[in-house]
C-alpha cells in the first residue's frame, strides 16, 4: 500500500473525551472498567505497518469515477479534535488518497447521505436512484431485503468466489473474512452485500446509568427476567425505567431477532432445518420462507405468542409518549435507568463531556427458563462469539454501475476496503465493533467483552424475523406499536402479524422464483 499519513491513533483522540466510566458489554454490576484503562491503544496507519495487500494499477484499467456513501465512516469536516468534533474521522479520506495514488485512473468521491433515520436514508436512496444519481457503493442499511427486492444491489456471488486481488491470492474473497456466516444469504441463494463491521458481543445493546444502579443496589442483568426485575425496581423508585429506540413511531423490535426469540424456538429446529444443514453457511437461505408456509413459524403456536408476550413486558417499562416524544434529553439528564441503543452510538456517548453521571453498556440478555417454560437456558462462554450477521454492510448499486459502466471499478475498491490493514484502519477509527477481515486487529476498548461470558446462540436458529421484507416489517411495526399501548386486542394483533408474514413469504416466492417442490 501507499502512504497514509497523519493518524497517531485513537488513544490520543479519545483521551480528551473518555472522562466517564464505561463498563462494556458483559461486565458484572460491580466490575467497572476505568476510563484510562479502557482507552484504545495507538493504531498506526496501514502505511506504517508491513502490508502485503498491493495491487498495482492494471494497464487495462479504465478511467472511472466511483462514488461511495459510508454513513458512520464519512469523514468529518473538522480534521482535528474540537469541542464540536471531539473525535474527528479522517480514515476514509486517507484510504481514498492512498488508493488513488496506486490507481491514478480511478477517482473516488464520498457522498454524504442522511444519517438521522432509516426512513430518511431510504427516501434519499429512492430519490437518488430515480434521478440516476445514486452512489456506486452504498450502505445497505438494515433494509437489505428491501434493497434486493427493488433490484438496487448487484449480486456478488461470482466475485466472492474469486480471490481478492489486494489480499491473499490463495483464498477466495469470501474466505478472507473471519467467517462466511457474516454474509447474508438470500432465499435465492445469492449474496448482495459485503460485511465491514461485526459486533463485539452484540450490535444492539443497553446503555445504563451506573449511578442509578448503584443507588438501588442493582446488578447488571444476566437474563431477560433479571432485566425486567431491575427495571421494575427503577420504576418504583421514581426513575424512568427504560426508553426505546423509535422507528417511524414504532418499536425497533430488535430483541425479536435473537434475545427474546431464539431460546423459545430451539425445539422447532428439526422441522425448520429441512435440508439437514450442519452449519449456517450450509443453509439454502429459503428456510424461513418455508417455515412460514409450513406453519413452523406461526402466531398460532404458543412459542411465538410467548415471544411477543415477553417483548410486551419489556415495552411496559417505557414511559408514556415514547412513540412521539424525544426521550434522549431525559437520558442525558440522568433520569433514565436503561436506554435501548446500538454499539454504533458508542462514539456519540464517549463524545459527551458534559455528562454528570457514570454510564455503562451491557448486552441485551437472553430469555431463560426463569422467564418462560418454553425457553431453554443457552450455554455461555468467554470471548467474542461467532457472529452470524454483520453490523454494517456495503453493496454495489446495480442501476448506477450498469449505467456508468463502473462495475469493475466499484468491485475493486470494495475489495480494497476489505483487506486486513484497510478494514482494520477504517473500522477502528469509529469505536463500535470489530473488523470483519481475518488478520485485522481489534481495539483494546473491547477487551472487557472478550473477557466476559455471554450467551452462545445456536448457529442454526429461528428468530422472530419481522424483517422478511419491508412491507411486513412496516405492517408488523405499526401493529406492535398499537398492541403495546393496548390499542389492539391480542387476537387481532396475532392475526395481523400472521397475515403480514404470509404475504411477505408469498411475495418472496414469486419475486425470487423460489423452487418449493422440495419443501
Amino acid at each position: 500500500m501507499g502512504k497514509i499519513k497523519g493518524k497517531k491513533g485513537l488513544a490520543l483522540i479519545l483521551s480528551a473525551v473518555f472522562m466517564v466510566a464505561v463498563v462494556l458489554s458483559g461486565c458484572s454490576g460491580n466490575k467497572e472498567a476505568a476510563s484510562e484503562d479502557s482507552k484504545p491503544a495507538a493504531t498506526d496507519s496501514p502505511a506504517k505497518q508491513e502490508a502485503t495487500e498491493t495491487a498495482s494499477a492494471s494497464p487495462e484499467e479504465k478511467e472511472a469515477t466511483i462514488r461511495i456513501t459510508a454513513q458512520v465512516f464519512t469523514p468529518t469536516d473538522e480534521k482535528t479534535p474540537t469541542e464540536n468534533t471531539p473525535i474527528p474521522r479522517v480514515a476514509l479520506d486517507k484510504i481514498i488518497e492512498d488508493y488513488q495514488k496506486q490507481h491514478p485512473k480511478i477517482k473516488v468521491e464520498i457522498v454524504k447521505a442522511p444519517t438521522s433515520s432509516r426512513e430518511e436514508y431510504l427516501t434519499w436512496m429512492t430519490t437518488q436512484i430515480a434521478a440516476g444519481e445514486a452512489p456506486d457503493i452504498a450502505w445497505t442499511s438494515d433494509s437489505l431485503q428491501g434493497f434486493v427486492e427493488k433490484e438496487w444491489l448487484l449480486p456478488l456471488d461470482s466475485y466472492l468466489g474469486q480471490d481478492n486481488p489486494f489480499g491473499d491470492q490463495n483464498v477466495t474473497w469470501i474466505d478472507s473474512f473471519t467467517n462466511p456466516e457474516l454474509f447474508r444469504k438470500f432465499p435465492n441463494g445469492s449474496y448482495y452485500s459485503v460485511p465491514i463491521v461485526q459486533a463485539a458481543g452484540s450490535a444492539t445493546t443497553f446503555y445504563y446509568n451506573i449511578d442509578i444502579f448503584k443507588q438501588l443496589n442493582l446488578s447488571v442483568p444476566q437474563t431477560w427476567q433479571q432485566l425486567l426485575d431491575a427495571l421494575k425496581k427503577a420504576k418504583e423508585a421514581g426513575y424512568i425505567a427504560a426508553i426505546p429506540v423509535v422507528e417511524n413511531k414504532g418499536p425497533t423490535l430488535w430483541q425479536m431477532g435473537a434475545q427474546v426469540s431464539i431460546p423459545l424456538t430451539t425445539n422447532l429446529l428439526g422441522d425448520f432445518n429441512y435440508t439437514g444443514a450442519k452449519s449456517a453457511v450450509e443453509l439454502k437461505g429459503d428456510e424461513y420462507i418455508r417455515a412460514i408456509k409450513k406453519g413452523i413459524v406461526s402466531m398460532d403456536r404458543p412459542e411465538f405468542r410467548e415471544i411477543w408476550r415477553l417483548y410486551k413486558e419489556w415495552a411496559q417499562m417505557w414511559p408514556d409518549g415514547w412513540a412521539t416524544q424525544d426521550m434522549m434529553p431525559l437520558w442525558r439528564e440522568g433520569k433514565v435507568a436503561v436506554r435501548e441503543g446500538g454499539m454504533w452510538e458508542l462514539q456519540q456517548e464517549l463524545s459527551d463531556t458534559k455528562r454528570q453521571f457514570k454510564w455503562g453498556v451491557f448486552p441485551m440478555p437472553a430469555v431463560g427458563s426463569d422467564s418462560s417454560k418454553y425457553a431453554v437456558d443457552l450455554p455461555k462462554s468467554k470471548g467474542f462469539q461467532k457472529n452470524t450477521s454483520s453490523m454494517f454492510d456495503l453493496g454495489i448499486v446495480k442501476p448506477t454501475v450498469e449505467k456508468k459502466g463502473t462495475t469493475e471499478a466499484a468491485i475493486r475498491f470494495l475489495q480494497y476496503l476489505t483487506t486486513a490493514k484497510v478494514n482494520e484502519y477504517m473500522v477502528n477509527e469509529v469505536p463500535q465493533g470489530l473488523p470483519t477481515v481475518k488478520g485485522a486487529a481489534t481495539l483494546p476498548l473491547f477487551d472487557a467483552i472478550k473477557e466476559s461470558e455471554s450467551p452462545v446462540y445456536p448457529e442454526i436458529n429461528i428468530p422472530m424475523n419481522v424483517w422478511i421484507n419491508s412491507e411486513a416489517r412496516d405492517t408488523i411495526g405499526r401493529n406492535a406499536a398499537m398492541w403495546i399501548q393496548n390499542k389492539l386486542p391480542d387476537d387481532k394483533f396475532f392475526a395481523n402479524v400472521e397475515k403480514a408474514l404470509t404475504e411477505g413469504a408469498d411475495k418472496s416466492i414469486k419475486e425470487q422464483k423460489l423452487d418449493t417442490s422440495k419443501w
